[in-house]
Protein backbone atom coordinates (compact mmCIF):
# COMPACT_ATOMS: atom_id res chain seq x y z
CA UNK A 1 0.00 0.00 0.00
CA UNK A 2 3.08 2.50 0.46
CA UNK A 3 4.03 2.43 -2.70
CA UNK A 4 0.76 3.30 -4.20
CA UNK A 5 0.44 6.11 -2.07
CA UNK A 6 3.96 6.98 -2.96
CA UNK A 7 3.11 6.95 -6.75
CA UNK A 8 -0.06 8.97 -5.90
CA UNK A 9 2.41 11.81 -3.78
CA UNK A 10 4.99 11.83 -6.77
CA UNK A 11 1.72 12.31 -9.34
CA UNK A 12 0.19 15.54 -7.06
CA UNK A 13 3.57 16.34 -6.82
CA UNK A 14 4.10 16.42 -10.41
CA UNK A 15 0.87 18.32 -11.10
CA UNK A 16 1.31 21.01 -8.09
CA UNK A 17 5.28 21.04 -8.14
CA UNK A 18 5.70 19.59 -4.95
CA UNK A 19 3.50 18.09 -1.65
CA UNK A 20 4.32 18.99 2.13
CA UNK A 21 3.46 18.86 5.68
CA UNK A 22 2.20 22.17 6.42
CA UNK A 23 5.00 22.65 9.90
CA UNK A 24 8.64 22.34 9.25
CA UNK A 25 9.96 19.37 10.53
CA UNK A 26 11.59 19.67 14.54
CA UNK A 27 13.85 16.91 13.86
CA UNK A 28 17.42 17.48 12.86
CA UNK A 29 17.77 17.49 9.03
CA UNK A 30 20.65 15.22 7.18
CA UNK A 31 22.19 18.37 5.29
CA UNK A 32 23.01 21.44 7.09
CA UNK A 33 22.97 23.43 4.02
CA UNK A 34 20.33 23.77 0.65
CA UNK A 35 23.31 23.64 -1.75
CA UNK A 36 24.87 20.40 0.41
CA UNK A 37 21.65 18.69 -0.10
CA UNK A 38 21.63 19.43 -3.83
CA UNK A 39 25.03 17.91 -4.02
CA UNK A 40 24.65 14.63 -1.90
CA UNK A 41 21.61 14.06 -3.68
CA UNK A 42 22.73 14.08 -6.94
CA UNK A 43 25.81 11.94 -6.23
CA UNK A 44 22.91 9.60 -4.61
CA UNK A 45 22.63 6.37 -6.26
CA UNK A 46 19.19 5.22 -7.63
CA UNK A 47 17.55 9.30 -7.58
CA UNK A 48 15.57 10.48 -10.77
CA UNK A 49 15.99 14.33 -10.95
CA UNK A 50 13.41 16.42 -12.74
CA UNK A 51 12.73 19.97 -13.02
CA UNK A 52 9.22 21.27 -12.67
CA UNK A 53 8.20 25.23 -13.36
CA UNK A 54 12.04 25.72 -12.72
CA UNK A 55 12.31 24.21 -9.16
CA UNK A 56 14.76 21.05 -9.46
CA UNK A 57 13.01 18.06 -7.91
CA UNK A 58 14.75 15.44 -6.51
CA UNK A 59 12.78 11.86 -5.92
CA UNK A 60 14.50 9.13 -3.67
CA UNK A 61 12.85 6.23 -3.46
CA UNK A 62 14.90 4.46 -1.12
CA UNK A 63 12.98 6.51 1.39
CA UNK A 64 10.09 7.63 0.03
CA UNK A 65 10.66 11.07 0.00
CA UNK A 66 10.79 14.07 -2.62
CA UNK A 67 13.29 17.11 -2.45
CA UNK A 68 11.89 20.44 -4.07
CA UNK A 69 14.87 23.23 -4.87
CA UNK A 70 14.13 26.58 -5.82
CA UNK A 71 15.40 28.33 -8.89
CA UNK A 72 18.02 31.17 -8.68
CA UNK A 73 16.00 34.26 -8.35
CA UNK A 74 12.91 32.43 -6.39
CA UNK A 75 12.44 34.84 -3.55
CA UNK A 76 12.74 31.77 -1.10
CA UNK A 77 16.13 30.59 -2.60
CA UNK A 78 18.02 28.99 -1.18
CA UNK A 79 16.33 26.68 -0.28
CA UNK A 80 15.78 22.46 0.27
CA UNK A 81 12.19 21.11 0.97
CA UNK A 82 12.23 17.52 1.72
CA UNK A 83 8.60 15.48 1.89
CA UNK A 84 8.21 12.27 2.91
CA UNK A 85 5.61 9.63 2.84
CA UNK A 86 5.39 7.94 6.58
CA UNK A 87 3.53 4.90 7.82
CA UNK A 88 2.93 4.11 11.42
CA UNK A 89 0.63 1.44 11.50
CA UNK A 90 -2.29 1.63 9.24
CA UNK A 91 -1.99 5.66 8.92
CA UNK A 92 -0.08 7.51 6.57
CA UNK A 93 1.07 10.68 6.75
CA UNK A 94 3.38 13.75 4.93
CA UNK A 95 6.09 14.96 6.86
CA UNK A 96 7.93 17.93 5.91
CA UNK A 97 11.75 19.36 6.29
CA UNK A 98 12.66 22.52 5.63
CA UNK A 99 16.19 24.00 4.69
CA UNK A 100 15.37 27.74 4.10
CA UNK A 101 18.70 29.87 4.07
CA UNK A 102 16.51 32.65 2.54
CA UNK A 103 14.89 35.86 4.98
CA UNK A 104 12.19 34.99 7.42
CA UNK A 105 9.35 36.00 5.47
CA UNK A 106 9.93 34.61 2.36
CA UNK A 107 10.81 30.79 3.85
CA UNK A 108 7.24 31.41 5.58
CA UNK A 109 5.92 32.07 2.45
CA UNK A 110 7.29 28.93 0.63
CA UNK A 111 6.07 26.78 3.72
CA UNK A 112 2.95 27.78 3.22
CA UNK A 113 2.43 27.47 -0.26
CA UNK A 114 3.95 23.95 0.61
CA UNK A 115 1.02 23.61 2.80
CA UNK A 116 -1.61 24.46 0.77
CA UNK A 117 -0.19 21.78 -1.39
CA UNK A 118 0.03 19.57 1.46
CA UNK A 119 -3.54 19.89 2.30
CA UNK A 120 -4.83 19.36 -1.11
CA UNK A 121 -2.74 16.36 -1.36
CA UNK A 122 -3.79 15.17 1.88
CA UNK A 123 -7.46 15.30 0.58
CA UNK A 124 -6.71 13.01 -2.38
CA UNK A 125 -4.80 10.32 0.02
CA UNK A 126 -7.80 10.11 2.34
CA UNK A 127 -10.22 9.93 -0.82
CA UNK A 128 -7.67 6.57 -2.37
CA UNK A 129 -7.65 4.95 0.95
CA UNK A 130 -11.21 4.64 1.89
Amino acid sequence: MIKTLFALVLIVAGVDLAVAQGAIGAERPEYATAAQALEGLRKKPGIKISEQSGWTVIEDRSNFSIWSFPPVGHPAYPTAIQRMVVQDGSEVSLKMHVLCEAPKPDCDAVVAEFGKLNERARDELNSKTR
